[in-house]
């Protein structure tokens, strides 16, 4: 008997829920896991501020980094025409910022400067891309693109032109 009472007092004690019946989740802290969505960034944030035919753009680190580098290219016509890696194989500490001056040629109606950078943060290679849209969309780039179409299940799909470069 003395077996019995020992073995439902450990189950007891291993499980209260049996004991007290069903208890309330506790509440979630703030140290809680944050969800991400795609591939984790670079802990960047960058400007930019668009003029004619130049752009003087900041990277400010919100953490340390090492073998940071920056690359600038142009998207939709847009061609850079100054150096397209100002930055490379720099170090910076959390806080620490970085401005330079990027020339271009902007392509007809609405084109993109594009700015990657990488860089090692706390021992993991990664990496973040901004765009920035220069110029005013030309009417046949407001058209879209595409032909509407549905599923097999009725839902709604979008049809797009294949890449014939």
């Amino acid at each position: 008997m003395n077996r019995i009472a020992l073995a439902s007092a450990t189950l007891l004690a291993a499980f209260p829920v049996l004991a007290d019946g069903p208890q309330a989740a506790p509440p979630a802290t703030a140290t809680a896991a944050k969800t991400v969505h795609g591939k984790p960034q670079a802990p960047v944030s960058v400007t930019a501020r668009l003029g004619a035919g130049a752009a003087t753009v900041t990277v400010r680190f919100h953490s340390a980094a090492t073998d940071a580098s920056v690359e600038v290219h142009g998207v939709d016509g847009l061609a850079v025409t100054s150096d397209a890696t100002p930055l490379s194989g720099a170090r910076f500490g959390r806080g620490e910022a970085v401005t330079f001056d990027v020339a271009f040629t902007a392509g007809a109606g609405r084109s993109h400067l594009a700015v990657g950078v990488s860089g090692s943060f706390g021992g993991t290679r990664r990496s973040t891309v901004a765009s920035f849209a220069v110029g005013k969309p030309t009417p046949d780039q407001l058209k879209p693109a595409g032909t509407a179409a549905t599923d097999s299940k009725g839902q709604p799909v979008k049809v797009m032109p294949a890449d014939t470069r």
